[in-house]
């Protein structure tokens, strides 16, 4: 939280100096460096900017694990999938799930070679699990179960609701470089 304040702040100040820079020596005249009134405007400007992006980006996620799996381009893995590897892996979902006492959550592949997985959604009811290709061609059935068990303990663990959280936080302070 200390840290995103700050963030906040040394937008508010970046904004503000790159206006004043622009206001002195593009306005022909030579303006005083301190200007209460237009640091206001600045800092309610940016308040607004990253407060609505945030909620605007928050309530996009508000279905839960399914939107941030469909914002990574995540494809769902079917339950009547032949893929042998594909059937490992709702096996272990499913076995985790049981272990833990959670309703079996619905499984996404990314399309990508490199070795990640992430668990997304609001609450265990509407969590996600995620899993890239490369877990499926380069992990051993035990390691592949390490890695989706790492998964459910942050679903038992309420960090997907965090970690939503922050997307939105991020997409706010995002917002002015993508602007900029």
């Amino acid at each position: 939280v200390v840290y995103f304040v700050l963030g906040i702040l040394i937008l508010i100040a970046l904004v503000y100096g790159l206006l004043l820079v622009f206001l002195n020596y593009g306005g022909g005249g030579a303006l005083s460096w301190w200007q209460p009134e237009l640091l206001g405007v600045v800092a309610a400007g940016v308040g607004i900017m990253v407060g609505g992006t945030s909620l605007f980006k928050v309530s996009q996620l508000s279905s839960g694990g399914k939107a941030v799996a469909l914002m990574m381009d995540a494809v769902e893995v079917p339950v009547t999938t032949t893929d042998p590897r594909q059937k490992r892996l709702l096996h272990i979902v499913e076995e985790m799930a049981i272990a833990a006492g959670v309703p079996v959550h619905p499984v996404y592949l990314l399309d990508e070679p490199g070795i990640n997985a992430f668990a997304a959604g609001y609450a265990p009811g509407d969590a996600v699990v995620a899993v890239s290709q490369g877990c499926l061609d380069y992990l051993t059935r035990d390691e592949l179960q390490g890695v989706v068990a790492h998964e459910f303990s942050h679903i038992l663990n309420g960090d997907m609701r965090l970690n939503i959280r922050l997307i939105g936080l991020i997409s706010g302070i995002m917002v002015l470089s993508v602007i900029g």
